[in-house]
Order: structure tokens, then C-alpha cells, then sequence
């Protein structure tokens, strides 16, 4: 319950970052063409201060004038939230995981069961071993 807490609260947190940037763009079209007289002295720092104080009322009043850009973008904040918390890849993969899944150039300590495997290791006796070791240190001929 922790985690789903935690993307709730993810969630949340993209959805206004995500819908701030939706209420300026969708209110940039009809802000530049009120000023479309004199555009380099429209007051664009008044505008986005205006956005960022006041989301609800901004949103509110595109509501009310039906701005398309702005239902188009809300749309797609809820959608693509939804997505980034509930349905994107989190965690380690499986090659990332070195201790369950060993690949060329990771390094850990191995596990009793990957040594003792049965029907892979032989017991030989001590006297026996060091037969063996003398036998493969001869060379063809028979000498040391």
C-alpha cells in the first residue's frame, strides 16, 4: 500500500507541473493575438506570473470560453500521467540484478547452489588427487 501511496502522490505532483505548462500554452494563442498590435511590448512576464499565481482561475476562465488548445492538453496530461506512474517500467531488470543473473564484466560472490551442483562435482580421494597431479605434471617421455 507504501508504493501505490508513494504513485498517487507522483501522480499528483506531474499532474500540476504538466497542467501549468498546458494552461500557458493553451493561453499564448489568444494572448498574442490581443496584443497582436504591438507584440514586443505585450506584457508576457505579467501573462505568465498571472498563470502561475492563479492556475484555477486561468483554467476556469478557458473553461468557460471553451479554449480547445486547453481540453486537447488536459487530455493529454491525464493521459500520459496515468501512464508514467502506473504502467512505466520501474526497478531493476533483469540484467541489472547481478546477483541473480551473472553477466560478462559484473562481479559477486557466488552462491552454494551454483558451486554444489549435483552430478557436477566428483569427490576424488587425497591419494588419488595427488596420483593424478603427478601423472599430468609428466611430460611424453615419462620424466618429471
Amino acid at each position: 500500500m507504501k508504493v501505490m501511496g508513494i504513485r498517487l502522490l507522483l501522480m499528483a505532483f506531474l499532474l500540476a507541473i504538466f497542467e501549468l505548462i498546458v494552461i500557458n500554452i493553451a493561453g499564448i494563442l489568444p494572448f498574442l493575438a490581443a496584443h497582436k498590435a504591438n507584440i514586443s511590448s505585450a506584457p508576457f512576464m505579467d501573462f505568465v506570473t498571472k498563470n502561475f499565481m492563479n492556475p484555477i482561475g486561468t483554467s476556469t476562465s478557458m473553461i468557460e470560453k471553451k479554449n480547445p488548445l486547453f481540453f486537447i492538453g488536459s487530455g493529454a496530461v491525464m493521459v500520459l500521467s496515468v501512464f508514467m506512474v502506473f504502467f512505466a517500467k520501474g526497478g531493476k531488470g533483469k540484467y541489472e540484478l547481478a546477483d541473480k543473473y551473472g553477466v560478462h564484466g559484473s562481479s559477486r560472490f557466488a552462491q552454494k547452489h551454483e558451486i554444489f551442483t549435483y552430478g557436477e562435482m566428483v569427490e576424488v580421494p587425497a591419494k588419488q588427487l595427488m596420483q593424478d597431479l603427478d601423472t599430468s605434471m609428466l611430460d611424453s617421455k615419462g620424466e618429471k
